[in-house]
């Protein structure tokens, strides 16, 4: 027996239930030592003490009427309560009694029970239902659709997101899934999907359509992670399903409005470019490869250094650098600059830059549009406008001119008309008179010439003055021209000589046009060179089968820059009134006009000071062979 009770204590003390008998009242008669241990109190504390002492007094009633019914139950009879009991330090630990009534036994009588802590156990427990209850939540709250399913496949969660996503309420879920719901086009490949990651335990991604009630469809993302035990065996999975509609609308808008600037920038007539704030460029259209002679794929993620002259290189850089493009994007259009073709060669642009930001780095887009044909035409109405004001201070000039030279031959006219008429020497003076009409009918000769020549050069604008070509000795052209120009060489003691090649050959020309040109020039010649002067006119074979003719005079010359003026209609050197020299200006133009008619060409030489040379040369087809004049 003294073995058998150091066995029993051994095991009370080795127990983790505290071991007691309570009376029928429900005090303690006997409570194992390891009290010690699991509560902290010492039995002999415990010991005829009520055991409702111990227990929280919120559970006090509850097990009293436990106890009472315990003791008041057939011998034998056994029952679990469980209450929280304080343990010596104050707090309250929750506890598992079992009883067994053994009040009518006469070698016990009393209720036998142990008392076991179960803190931990219960709260695991709580935490498990707090968990469980916090999953539930967030499963409702979510903005997906959630769902669990068993190994088997069968729905054992979906929450309510899951129902409106599909349309099907949720217990028709639980039942029969929610295939239902899929678009019958991608129903077969779905379940194909959804069966083989399930029976293998593999994650799942993949897209897929719902079908609405009235036809819509709903574009979703299924996403599955599979579930397992503590030992690795699978116990299914779960999963979410995504309702992606918004997301498809928002990037087919943005695929059709990427679509559309991208076909809008190649469609461009315009380059446009987009460079970072390093000068690195992004994108180059069509345009700009037309523009810059430059393939997109060679200058793409290289520097825009190629396409800026070296001189404006640093200026350019400095530009993007600038600390105020951060608060003041750059924007509007940028005129009178130059870029660089892959050639090297340089053109002005007109450059449009603006600027965004895309997470915090700085992009410029530039609209860069050849201005080269512009700029001509600019150049070209500039030179017209100056050449229009030109001409008409020419033509203001000319007729200033004009009018001087009408009016002196007509007052002549006027003058010594009405000195005959009136017979004003009276009626023996018929020399004078004589002399008189004389001066008229030069004055009248001048008037004539004047008004040909306005007449001539009005033709040759108009392109109606046609030549009456005919085979034309060279001697003969230049002896009738130097007799007409006689008289006014020995006025002003000029001497005119020629200087002919011998074996001249006939020309073809308008022999009248050919007389006007060389008068004009050797008029021009005696008129421009000092008394005692001397004229030289030459008639020679040019290279390549042409003619020449050259008058040349050591007169008074004129400057190299004053020459393409004296060519010019209604324009002469001096344009004074008090110029030395008269003249309307017209005799040069109309010279190298009817020149040009022939096909010929004419060059002035000349140095103020060192006289004039003027070289008239007409094309080969205009000399023609004795044999063509015999044939």
């Amino acid at each position: 027996m003294q073995l058998s009770q150091r066995y029993f204590n051994a095991l009370l003390a080795n127990s983790t239930d505290v071991m007691g008998v309570l009376s029928r009242d429900g005090r303690f008669v006997f409570v194992g030592d390891n009290v010690r241990k699991v509560f902290g109190h010492a039995p002999e504390e415990m010991v005829g003490r009520p055991l409702t002492d111990f227990a929280h007094p919120a559970d006090r009633a509850a097990l009293a009427e436990r106890l009472a019914f315990r003791a008041a139950s057939p011998l034998g009879s056994a029952g679990t309560s469980t209450f929280r009991m304080r343990d010596s330090g104050g707090g309250w630990r929750h506890v598992e009694a079992t009883g067994c009534n053994l009040l009518d036994d006469p070698e016990v009588q009393g209720m036998v029970g142990n008392i076991r802590d179960v803190t931990e156990r219960v709260e695991a427990e709580r935490r498990r239902r707090e968990s469980e209850a916090l999953y539930h939540t967030l499963a409702e709250a979510a903005p997906v659709g959630m769902f669990r399913v068993g190994a088997h496949g069968r729905m054992l969660f979906v929450n309510h997101r899951m129902a409106v996503l599909t349309g099907l309420n949720a217990e028709r879920i639980m039942a029969e899934g929610w295939f239902a719901a899929v678009h019958p086009d991608d129903r077969p490949r779905l379940e194909e999907e959804w069966a083989r990651s399930l029976a293998a335990g593999l994650p799942l991604m993949t897209n897929a359509r719902l079908l609405g009630a009235e036809g819509t469809t709903a574009a979703v993302f299924l996403q599955t992670t599979p579930v397992r035990d503590a030992d690795g065996r699978l116990q299914g999975c779960i999963g979410s399903l995504t309702d992606m509609s918004e997301y498809v609308r928002t990037a087919e808008a943005l695929l059709v409005a990427e679509a559309r600037n991208r076909s809008v920038v190649e469609a461009a007539a315009d380059a446009i470019l987009t460079v970072d704030e390093e000068g690195i460029v992004h994108s180059f259209n069509p345009a700009a490869e037309a523009m810059f002679g430059l393939g997109a794929a060679e200058i793409v993620w290289h520097r825009l250094d190629r396409l800026i002259p070296g001189d404006v290189v640093e200026r350019h850089k400095a530009y993007l650098r600038r600390p105020d493009l951060r608060v003041k994007p750059p924007a509007g259009c940028i005129g009178d600059i130059q870029a660089r073709r892959a050639d090297g060669t340089l053109f002005p642009i007109e450059l449009s830059v603006a600027a965004l930001e895309v997470q915090g780095r700085r992009l410029f887009t530039a609209i860069v549009r050849d201005v080269t044909e512009r700029k001509r035409i600019e150049a070209e109405l500039i030179r017209a406008r100056d050449a229009a004001e030109a001409a008409d201070l020419a033509k203001s000039a000319f007729l200033a001119t004009m009018s001087h030279e009408l009016r002196t031959p007509l007052n002549a006219v006027i003058g010594f008309s009405q000195v005959i008429e009136m017979r004003l020497l009276g009626p023996d003076a018929l020399d004078r008179y004589t002399e008189y009409a004389t001066s008229i009918r030069q004055s009248g000769e001048h008037l004539l010439g004047i008004i040909d020549d306005i007449l001539d050069i009005s033709k040759i604008e108009a392109g109606s003055l046609q030549l009456g070509e005919a085979p034309v000795d060279v001697t003969d052209v230049l002896g009738q021209s130097l007799n007409l120009i006689a008289m006014q060489a020995g006025k002003r003691g000029v001497a005119v000589t020629l200087d002919l090649e011998r074996d001249l050959p006939p020309l073809r020309v308008d022999e009248l046009r050919l007389r006007q040109i060389l008068v004009n020039l050797l008029s021009n010649a005696v008129k421009f060179s000092d008394t005692g002067g001397q004229v030289t006119v030459s008639a020679r074979r040019a290279d390549g089968g042409g003619f020449e003719f050259v008058v040349c005079d050591e007169g008074v010359g004129m400057a190299p820059e004053d020459i393409p003026k004296a060519m010019e209609r209604f324009s002469q050197v001096d344009q004074s009134m008090a110029r030395r020299h008269e003249g309307t200006g017209l005799g040069l133009p109309l010279t190298k006009r009817l020149v040009e008619l022939h096909g010929g060409s004419l060059r002035i030489d000349s140095a103020p000071g060192e006289g004039t040379t003027v070289t008239v040369h007409l094309p080969a087809e205009r000399v023609m062979r004795f044999e063509d004049l015999l044939g």
